[in-house]
């Protein structure tokens, strides 16, 4: 045998302890004696007829098998139309299984939290192709850009989930059955963390946060009374996205960092950037709605228009 030869390259032959050694050492070698291996099946994203096989699928196995649903396991994530349906497709093209993934709440605005559900396979589906699905689902959400991912399993699958990477949150009842609900971890959500926040030791070098004996990072107390002070700013991203909701979680964070320091909120400022009247209005509006919510009036702050979304509260 030759590494890398043919039949027309006899010069390159070599004794059997030579091409042992040479093999140790050969860290790119393919053994072509063995021929590659082809998948049973491919994940792809469903038209309609695989989002039909795959409601078929669902029924036959949560309704009639398990009797998780009366009647059907339709719901109101069928209807949303940003929901996607992940099938995966045996070599004939035949439907195996599939997953749905979609906004966890059908009627209402993207927020960025998703859920996954309805993974289901036939019963002689190929080892595996469950633990697929659910990977796809997880990329499919990554890729769509949501902040969270949930999903409300069986808990005899609870165990799969885990090996994938999954975390349980808490513990469910459908139909009557045990669930545990778990999350996928949103890998550049800790990556954007680790990254932004590792320098602020640095960054931070020579101030005296909170005076003597300060601990915690959520607000700081005001020397010589007994108030904390917060401020936090949303992602720009999370304000163009939809900023009623980004409204609504400026006063939301402030006040949990608050009540995580032992404090009560009495009045908040806040800082927005618009690029019109019209945006400024819908941040406001979620921030005047979520004021209201838990009783803390708005003192002051600053607006500022014809400049890129942004908003601070304090």
């Amino acid at each position: 045998m030759a590494i890398f030869g043919g039949p027309d390259a006899p010069e390159m032959a070599m004794s059997a302890e030579a091409e042992r050694a040479s093999l140790d050492r050969n860290v790119l070698l393919v053994d072509f004696r063995t021929p590659p291996t082809t998948g049973s099946w491919q994940v792809e994203e469903a038209d309609a007829a695989g989002a039909a096989a795959h409601r078929a699928l669902r029924q036959a196995a949560f309704v009639e098998a398990q009797g998780l649903f009366a009647g059907t396991d339709l719901d109101a994530t069928d209807d949303d139309p940003r929901a996607v349906t992940l099938v995966a497709r045996g070599t004939s093209g035949a439907v195996l299984g599939g997953v749905r993934l979609a906004p966890a709440d059908p009627g209402g605005p993207d927020v960025g939290w998703w859920t996954g559900s309805r993974l289901v396979v036939t019963p002689d589906a190929p080892r595996g192709l469950g633990a697929a699905l659910v990977t796809a689902a997880c990329a499919r959400a990554e890729q769509a850009g949501v902040l969270r991912f949930d999903a409300t399993v069986q808990q005899r699958y609870a165990g799969l989930f885990g090996r994938l990477g999954w975390q349980p949150t808490g513990t469910a009842e459908i139909g009557g059955r045990p669930h545990t609900t778990m999350t996928w971890p949103i890998g550049r959500i800790a990556a954007l963390a680790a990254a932004t926040k590792q320098p602020l030791g640095d960054l931070l070098g020579g101030f005296h946060l909170g005076g003597a004996g300060y601990v915690g990072d959520d607000g700081a107390p005001v020397p010589g009374t007994d108030v904390i002070a917060a401020c936090d700013a949303i992602l720009p991203s999370m304000v163009e996205r939809d900023p009623g909701w980004a409204g609504w979680c400026g006063v939301l964070v402030n006040v949990n960092d608050l009540s995580a320091m032992g404090a009560a909120p009495l009045g908040l400022l806040d800082a927005v950037g618009a690029r019109d009247a019209s945006f400024a209005a819908r941040v406001l509006a979620g921030l005047r709605e979520a004021s209201r919510a838990w009783g803390v009036p708005v003192l002051g702050g600053h607006t500022q228009l014809g400049v890129p979304a942004s908003l601070s509260v304090t």
